[in-house]
């Protein structure tokens, strides 16, 4: 009898080792059917977190914000995701660059940054992102993430979704003057051209803060007139390096014939150094740094100056060099032509968008780290940290328990995947500003719209365009007959092919 039993015994500790074969051999689709039903049945952040008991290693490749390896965050959105990430950060300036020597060499990362048009298409027809729309149902909560709106504007011609971008309130920039200063010449806000240069040239040259030096412009921008010169081109009714609409049709406001008498207005501030000439050479760092201290008082500039809880930090430190500074905006400026517009709006597509690899080895984890940055939860951390220990909500209302330099040193607000950027805890100054702005500012009607002109002909346009029509500003090209000739060579370079093909998109689309 016990022979027996021992044989029995044998023979059922077989049965389980041949049984624990089989489920290695289909290992694969048994879990993945578990985290479908899982998905479908319980909270995807719940599931998120029970996929495997061993972290999944990602490789990340971002736009740099100086992301610390072991630092809290981190650390925090590894644990909520079950995931080890390996990041690499490029700058903006040469995140694209890189990013195409990084595919070139076949070392694919898992989840990537990359910030225009161009780049997108170029990476989607070419096969390299994963269709993150395939997976809407099993990650909800990334769709939930952004409006149906927002998701068909990222939507290309397959019908697929490649990439999810920065959301942010728009726009940031706005028309606004020192109120301070508009006080001390006993002026109102001006409403005309006219108006406008009357306290642009005081602010230029009649020293309003009182410091006995020369050290104060209406404006200033960095290398571009595409930044922060809208003002002054919307009165005109067109905006450089942007897409309007005109008779039904879609045309680039550079080209367009009242450009060239909002170059000569500008070229009369310059010459009377109303614009702060730096503006040829200066970079965007060394603009904000003027901005914070109060510069410039007469123009389009950011918006978060309004802002008294110091959501990006601008208010802080202008109020700190000019205790007495404030802001006030204003309306579009008339005067120009009979239809002014207000100041450009940034693309609903997010300046910084993020997709996935379709490499990726590890697809559910990639989606994982996604769905989670993009949920309301994980979005909340990566804006503001942990409540309780990094701010509280207080009906609706997000107050800060910790400074700037202690975020930073947490790494809070510094992971740009699929994040929507909140202001829960800016002022009721500065949400009423984005209210204001938004009500005149002048809308793309081709955002969205990708061609393959794009990504042959548009980022030399831009730079042409900047280029040339700084030259006109400052003299070295004469307007009269170098906007003639400037028009002639962007159609030439590209403009003409572009501008025809996402017409053509436009009218099909209608």
């Amino acid at each position: 009898m016990k022979k027996f039993t021992v044989i029995l015994l044998i023979i059922a500790m077989c049965l389980a080792s041949f049984t624990g074969c089989g489920k290695k051999d289909n290992e694969k689709d048994t879990n993945k059917d578990t985290n479908v039903t899982s998905n479908e049945n319980n909270d995807a952040n719940d599931e998120s977190n029970k996929t495997s008991d061993k972290p999944a290693k990602l490789k990340l490749f971002l736009h740099s914000r100086d992301i610390q390896d072991k630092s809290f965050s981190k650390d925090y959105i590894e644990e909520k995701t079950n995931t080890e990430l390996e990041i690499t950060q490029v700058t903006t300036k040469e995140l694209e660059n890189k990013l195409n020597i990084i595919l070139a060499s076949g070392k694919r990362p898992d989840i990537m940054n990359f910030y225009t048009d161009a780049m997108e298409d170029k990476l989607a027809k070419g096969g390299a992102l994963l269709p993150l729309n395939e997976y809407f149902d099993k990650y909800p909560e990334l769709k939930a993430s952004r409006t149906e709106e927002v998701w068909n504007t990222m939507r290309h011609d397959d019908g697929n979704i490649y990439a999810i971008g920065y959301s942010t309130a728009r726009p940031l920039s706005i028309i606004a003057y020192r109120k301070d200063w508009l006080d001390k010449f006993g002026m109102e806000v001006p409403t005309t051209l006219d108006e406008y240069y009357e306290f642009a040239k005081k602010v230029a040259l009649e020293d309003p803060d009182g410091n006995g030096k020369n050290d104060t412009f209406a404006m200033g921008g960095y290398s571009r007139v595409d930044k922060f010169m809208d003002h002054i081109f919307g009165a005109y009714g067109v905006l450089p390096n942007y897409w309007m609409e005109k008779d039904g049709q879609i045309v680039n406001g550079s080209v367009q014939p009242e450009i060239k008498e909002a170059l000569k207005y500008l070229k009369k501030l310059y010459d009377e150094k109303i614009i702060d000439p730096e503006f040829v050479t200066d970079n965007s760092s060394r603009w904000k740094t003027k901005v914070k201290a109060g510069t410039f008082g007469a123009g389009e500039t950011k918006i978060h100056l309004f802002d008294k809880n110091n959501f990006q930090n601008y208010y802080a430190p202008f109020i700190q060099k000019n205790p007495e500074g404030e802001f006030v905006y204003g309306p579009v400026l008339q005067g120009g032509c009979d239809s002014p517009i207000g100041v450009r709006t940034e693309s609903a597509k997010g300046w910084v968008r993020t997709g996935i690899s379709s490499e990726c080895k590890d697809v559910d984890a990639a989606l994982r780290l996604l769905a989670w940055a993009a949920s309301e939860e994980g979005n909340k951390f990566v804006n503001y940290g942990v409540e309780g220990e990094h701010y509280k909500e207080e009906d609706g209302h997000v107050t800060r328990l910790i400074d700037n330099a202690k975020g930073k040193e947490l790494d809070i607000d510094k992971f740009y995947i699929a994040k929507t950027a909140l202001i829960d805890h800016s002022s009721p100054e500065f949400q009423d500003a984005i209210d204001y702005s938004k009500k005149s500012a002048a809308s793309n009607p081709a955002d969205g719209i990708m061609v393959d002109e794009s990504s042959k002909y548009e980022a030399d346009l831009v730079d042409f365009t900047n280029r040339e029509f700084i030259g006109m500003i400052v003299g070295a090209t004469d307007i009269e007959s170098g906007f003639d000739s400037f028009v002639q060579e962007w159609n030439q370079r590209g403009g003409e092919a572009l501008t025809k093909a996402i017409n053509d998109k436009y009218q099909a689309r209608k």
